[in-house]
């Protein structure tokens, strides 16, 4: 059902060295899916995120070029962008890069392991899904449903055709001398955290209000709870942060205390797949349990939630594996999970 409150609306940053930032809430899926893009004035004009690719997500962000001009004077539009950068691998993040290279000559940048989910979209998105599928079979699913989870993890995302990038980078890189590089996995391999002066672009990985799905390592490498947690903790550390803005939802002034929340969020979540498995579960039956409501779409991300959390558990030998001799005897049966 379409939402009745008004959409989000453009808003102006400024750093400390005066560098000029605005923020453009693209709608990246209707009805309310929305991505915040950043245009930044510095050295060159550079454009963080490109919404989804979807003709309603390219609409919205043409939109925000036109209230730049219309509502804060900017002499401005989207052919005058010289570089982009993508925070991460996600398709509502990336997935405009083809109607951006239709409209601007920019060179476009992505961290070096998510250079592939841009150039070589399909094989990244057939690979993964084989590991989806291999994940649910794992957690208890019968193979239509199975089977069914894993074309709707496709949706969307078929449309993406494969495009080139200009530049990649990596921790501690500099990107024009202007953007300080912080890789931060967890949420998606090549997700990265950008500093400019007191700023930090957190991308996904720090939001306001929710914290970002996360799903096994076993899918997708440099995925995982462990890998988020180091990350989280790594941005925590930095010093003289006044600002963040995410990849959605509202700006943050206290990145640090936010980071807190988070960890504090996904402990209490640990504590609570241990009491679910003081029997022997199923990552399927640990989701039923931890997210009793989801329902369509929503269960395949409890799914990969309590996956990551059974994951997590289990490498650091908080949880084992009850049905041993059923696993050795078959090929792939579902793995039963009891707290050691």
């Amino acid at each position: 059902m379409p939402s009745d409150k008004a959409p989000p609306e453009i808003a102006r940053y400024e750093t400390a060295g005066g560098v000029k930032i605005y923020k453009l809430p693209v709608l990246a899926f209707p009805p309310r899916h929305f991505t915040n893009c950043y245009l930044v004035y510095a050295h060159e004009l550079t454009l963080i995120d490109t919404g989804s690719g979807s003709a309603e997500s390219n609409q919205s962000l043409k939109d925000c070029f036109e209230g730049l001009r219309t509502d804060h004077g900017e002499k401005v539009s989207l052919g005058d962008v010289k570089r982009v950068i993508v925070t991460h691998g996600h398709i509502d993040h990336f997935g405009g890069l083809n109607f951006i290279r239709e409209q601007t000559k920019a060179k476009v940048g992505i961290h070096v392991l998510d250079q592939s989910t841009v150039t070589s979209f399909r094989e990244r998105l057939v690979v993964s899904s084989k590991n989806l599928h291999h994940f649910l079979d794992r957690a208890g699913f019968e193979k239509e449903r199975a089977d069914e989870f894993t074309e709707m993890n496709k949706w969307s995302k078929n449309v993406f055709k494969s495009t080139p990038v200009d530049f990649t980078f990596d921790e501690g890189d500099r990107i024009g001398d202007v953007f300080e590089v912080f890789h931060t996995p967890g949420h998606c391999p090549g997700q990265v955290c950008l500093r400019l002066g007191d700023i930090l672009f957190t991308a996904d990985h720090v939001l306001s209000r929710i914290t970002p799905n996360q799903s096994p390592e076993s899918i997708v490498r440099y995925n995982g709870l462990g890998h988020y947690y180091e990350s989280l903790r790594k941005i925590r550390r930095l010093e003289g942060i006044q600002l963040g803005l995410g990849g959605h939802e509202d700006e943050m002034r206290d990145v640090r205390g936010r980071i807190d929340d988070i960890i504090a969020f996904h402990d209490r979540r640990l504590d609570r797949a241990l009491e679910i498995c003081d029997a022997p579960k199923s990552i399927g039956q640990i989701a039923t349990e931890m997210f009793p409501r989801a329902a369509d779409y929503h269960v395949l991300l409890a799914m990969t939630e309590a996956g990551a959390h059974v994951e997590y558990l289990y490498e650091r030998g908080s949880l084992r594996v009850a049905n041993v001799e059923e696993i050795e005897h078959e090929s792939n049966p579902t793995l039963l999970y009891v707290k050691t």
